[in-house]
């Protein structure tokens, strides 16, 4: 049996129930396989109950008794399988953050904010948007540098 996972807001899979049983998945983790007519919590799949125990027994899980109507799609046909999920890109925040002390400038600033919109991206599954995120935080990283050298003698020259 193939099965889907939905965690982080990306689809994941396909896993057998042995890797999704190794994962520690919490048990209102939304998963799918052929069978289920719709997405629904890890502990109340008919095939997935006997790994939660008490929670899918009781309906006491996350969704406290609740019937669910999560949508996350009719099938995973448009999920990432987890061994495709590529590394996430660098964020310069490092980077960022010491630019942002030093020299203080409008370009350090930005890079902060795009470096956490990297993660952030990634986070969400987005990962193109995060690569071009990171391609970007990365030239205002040079370009925030380039300023602060330039502007270098200009201020030591305004101390004298």
């Amino acid at each position: 049996m193939k099965i889907w996972i939905h965690v982080n807001g990306v689809q994941q899979g396909p896993y057998s129930k042995e890797q999704v049983e190794a994962m520690h998945l919490p048990a209102s983790t939304p998963v799918w396989y052929e069978g289920l007519a719709q997405w629904m919590p890890a502990c109340q799949a008919p095939e997935l109950a006997d790994l939660f125990g008490a929670a899918a027994e009781t309906g006491s899980g996350a969704y406290g008794g609740r019937s669910t109507e999560v949508s996350y799609g009719t099938s995973p046909a448009t999920a990432v399988a987890a061994d495709e999920i590529p590394e996430r890109p660098a964020n310069f925040l490092a980077w960022s953050i010491i630019l942002t002390l030093c020299c203080c400038t409008p370009f350090s600033f930005a890079a902060v904010i795009c470096g956490a919109i990297t993660n952030m991206r990634y986070g969400r599954g987005d990962y193109a948007g995060a690569e071009r995120m990171s391609r970007a935080t990365e030239w205002l990283v040079i370009i925030a540098i380039t300023l602060g050298i330039v502007s270098l003698p200009l201020s030591m020259a305004m101390m004298f």
